[in-house]
């Protein structure tokens, strides 16, 4: 089965979401009035003070009321600006796959599934793993930014859960993409056409596996809750 993102966020995360999805809304608005895109984003880091977007490729080019770090490969901008920066509700959201994996030393972590390009594997402690991938479930249908994706898992007890990937085939012809969710991975035939899916950017999937034997990135995740990404300069540690 597969849900479509509402609009709530869990009340103990309402404050954190709400910064969040503004800042990302605000940054939206500022690269469309100096037109120009908005640049890939792998991850973000919410501290107290400030938001940063770390960037899939360097991009010196801030919009307006963001700051420019790590030679380009990061933008920043104060949580103080988040408030009274000017919103455009018809700019389009610009990471509505936005994911919360944990905190650092530096702060809260969240994650864009939609910038791998290729498979998301988790993998590591199977509890946590599992837990990790069920948790984004969550969120991806209660985040403010994630009204209208779809989410379909495959495998997982849950009631949400289909049982196998033949009967998501029609869901997966979807024009807008969404998030496919595997808890084993695909064999034969059907890994033949996950791999054709990851590959087909245009179509809009993200594609999170359990245990992948391939993967774009892999995600390590301990018994102790600590998750190598890969992606970011240390280890993330999972929220209780």
């Amino acid at each position: 089965m597969s849900r479509t993102a509402g609009a709530s966020a869990p009340s103990y995360e309402s404050a954190g979401a709400w910064t969040v999805d503004r800042a990302v809304r605000a940054l939206a608005t500022a690269c469309a009035r100096e037109s120009r895109a908005v640049p890939e984003v792998v991850a973000l880091t919410l501290a107290p003070e400030h938001l940063r977007l770390h960037l899939g490729a360097p991009d010196e080019w801030a919009p307006p009321g963001w700051s420019v770090a790590d030679e380009g490969r990061t933008w920043w901008i104060e949580l103080g600006k988040v408030q009274s920066a000017p919103i455009d509700h018809g700019v389009a959201e610009p990471f509505p796959r936005l994911v919360s994996l944990g905190v650092t030393g530096a702060g809260r972590i969240l994650l864009n599934l939609a910038a791998a390009d290729g498979v998301i594997g988790v993998e590591g402690d199977a509890t946590r793993a599992y837990g990790l991938v069920q948790a984004w479930a969550s969120r991806l249908t209660t985040s403010p930014w994630s009204a209208g994706v779809r989410v379909i898992q495959v495998g997982f007890a849950s009631e949400e859960s289909l049982a196998n990937l033949a009967e998501a085939a029609s869901s997966l012809n979807d024009p807008d993409g969404g998030v496919l969710m595997l808890a084993e991975p695909p064999q034969n035939r059907d890994l033949e056409y996950v791999t054709w899916l990851a590959r087909e950017r245009h179509r809009g999937w993200s594609i999170v596996v359990l245990r992948a034997d391939d993967a774009r990135w892999r995600l390590t995740v301990d018994a102790s809750g600590s998750v190598e990404t890969g992606l970011l300069d240390e280890p993330v540690r999972l929220r209780a």
